[in-house]
């Protein structure tokens, strides 16, 4: 007689085995000073912030950059073009719940078990399901945007190795052809422009060829452009950085998000004042 005796298999449930990846993640790359939410994610406080303190419902701009343990997610929302939301409408819960440890201007990097972040289903052709997330989160310091928006041109220009000329406005500019002709001395002129605009992110928004200018009366265009035009002739040329105060403020247009800094390269081809 052969006596069988009972077996118990020791399984691990899913929260077990991705917290055990990483923590074996955090070893593996030298990652130290993370704490361990009571929820499952891990979080760092990469830098405090100096403005005021993230709370629910706070309402903010915000940019991040996504990859994975595995490494095989790599997704970044640029600084140049934040998202906006109030604290508790972020998604994954982990973020949210990271973001309100710290102020605006500073940055959190959290861990996020696919559990708590996208799941099995993943989010489209981002994030691949059952993906452990690592991201890292700031929180912009834009509470006084005149302030905040002259760095971000500033960071931009540097960045690009461009030097420009800050008008007493606040719009910056660069006169690579000053023109000789017909000088803007009317606020009713009419203007002939060849032109692109683009976000500081680099992404194209708006464009007129030389062959099909673009004719508008000079009234009719956003304030940066009534600043910035007349500081050249017909025939010159300049690029216009122009804080979204002189553009389109806190009012999303088709392509422009809210309270975007404008790039602009115009050739003047035309003046009738």
């Amino acid at each position: 007689m052969v006596i069988l005796g009972s077996c118990k298999r020791e399984t691990r449930t899913l929260k077990e085995i991705e917290d055990e990846l990483i923590q074996t993640y955090l070893v593996k790359n030298n990652l130290t000073g993370f704490v361990k939410d009571e929820t499952g994610f891990y979080y760092k406080i990469m830098s405090q912030g100096t403005g005021a303190q993230i709370k629910y419902p706070t309402y903010i701009g915000y940019y991040y950059h996504i990859t994975s343990i595995n490494e095989d997610v790599d997704y970044e929302v640029s600084k140049y073009s934040p998202l906006f939301n109030y604290t508790g409408y972020i998604a994954p819960a982990s973020w949210r719940e990271a973001l309100i440890k710290i102020s605006r201007g500073g940055q959190v990097r959290v861990i996020t078990p696919s559990y708590m972040a996208y799941g099995k289903d993943g989010l489209g052709s981002t994030i691949p399901g059952n993906a452990i997330l690592d991201t890292k989160i700031n929180v912009s310091n834009d509470e006084d945007r005149i302030t905040y928006e002259d760095g971000l041109i500033r960071e931009y220009l540097t960045e690009n190795n461009l030097t420009a000329t800050k008008h007493s406005s606040g719009i910056y500019y660069i006169i690579s052809t000053m023109g000789t002709g017909t000088a803007v001395t009317s606020t009713t002129a009419t203007l002939e422009t060849v032109y692109e605009g683009r976000l500081l992110t680099g992404t194209i928004f708006d464009k007129a060829a030389s062959t099909s200018p673009l004719t508008i009366g000079l009234a009719n265009t956003i304030e940066g452009w009534r600043i910035g035009i007349p500081l050249i002739k017909e025939g010159g040329k300049i690029r216009l950085f122009i804080p979204s105060r002189y553009a389109y403020g806190s009012s999303a247009q088709q392509s422009i998000s809210a309270n975007s800094i404008l790039d602009f390269d115009v050739e003047l081809k035309k003046v009738t004042n």
